[in-house]
């Protein structure tokens, strides 16, 4: 019996045509289907390490510092860069009990002796915070607020000139060469000349833009900086959960901070922010989405 071919052609066709229309429509049902929103798991920061107000450890020093680390997903912190190009941490202007002397305008060993020497004054290496991450099994997070505001006289204007940016860039890049850390570690500055010198030495480091108002040109001068995110005061009465949703749409990433109470801690989460300084470890622990004891590095 002889075999039609050309009947054989046709219904192979037709059987192709039925199955890419068939195809079709169900790849347009899915690319009409709504696409939830994804948002981050809210990462809680201890506030200048273990806060503020902390009775037992000491703002911005090495057991403040670990404290956070061991209870929260990790520490925010201020730093400094010495005459010698270290990088401390520090918060103020000025040194205690010296109003016209610096971080910036001390050397490392000026700043070693009024450590041993005062009661009231500790201060610490970002070095030995850095060596202490890479030792821990749960690696946190440490964002770095760079200081430049000096109103006592450290510098000929209120405001750090750039080769004191240079400096401590040059000193950050080496630390983050022997110490890996570059997805652990944020920086937030409104220092923008700082953050570009990083975003071309540490691609990998994210940068943040510190803001205190107007939270609208942040994000228009982070989104057409190139950074990660903005870092902004919860406290700006004109912020709201509608400019937090404008700035993810425009893929930046939001710390806010400080927050000292539960009531202010349950509204900041419920905008979704990515990270959530506080000054009170002890809330930021009711509020951590993980216990440490599940996470993972």
């Amino acid at each position: 019996m002889r075999t039609n071919f050309t009947t054989v052609n046709r219904n192979d066709f037709i059987i192709s045509l039925l199955f890419l229309v068939t195809a079709a429509f169900f790849m347009t049902g899915c690319n009409n289907a709504e696409v939830e929103t994804e948002y981050p798991q809210t990462r809680i920061l201890g506030h200048r390490g273990s806060g503020l107000t902390s009775e037992e450890f000491r703002e911005n020093t090495f057991s403040s510092v670990v404290n956070a680390f061991e209870r929260l997903d990790g520490a925010e912190v201020d730093i400094q860069c010495s005459k010698d190009g270290t990088i401390w941490l520090f918060h103020d202007a000025n040194l205690p009990g010296n109003e016209l002397l610096c971080v910036p305008g001390a050397t490392d060993r000026e700043l070693e002796e009024l450590s041993r020497e005062s009661e009231n004054f500790t201060i610490t290496r970002l070095e030995e915070i850095f060596e202490y991450m890479m030792q821990m099994e749960r690696t946190p997070i440490l964002s770095l607020d760079v200081k430049g505001h000096f109103t006592n006289g450290c510098f000929d204007t209120d405001n750090a000139p750039n080769s004191y940016f240079d400096l401590m860039a040059k000193s950050l890049s080496d630390l983050l060469a022997r110490y890996p850390l570059h997805t652990h570690v944020l920086v937030e500055t409104d220092y923008m000349y700082f953050l570009e010198l990083l975003k071309k030495t540490e691609p990998k480091v994210e940068l943040y833009l510190l803001g205190y108002s107007n939270f609208s040109e942040r994000i228009d001068k982070a989104f057409n900086s190139g950074y990660h995110g903005i870092s902004y005061n919860f406290k700006d009465e004109y912020l709201t959960h509608e400019e937090i949703e404008l700035a993810r749409q425009k893929g930046l990433k939001v710390q806010l901070w400080t927050i000292y109470n539960e009531e202010d801690m349950q509204e900041a989460l419920s905008w979704k922010p990515d990270f959530i300084q506080t000054g009170i470890l002890k809330l930021g622990e009711k509020f951590l989405f993980t216990p440490h004891e599940e996470q993972g590095n």
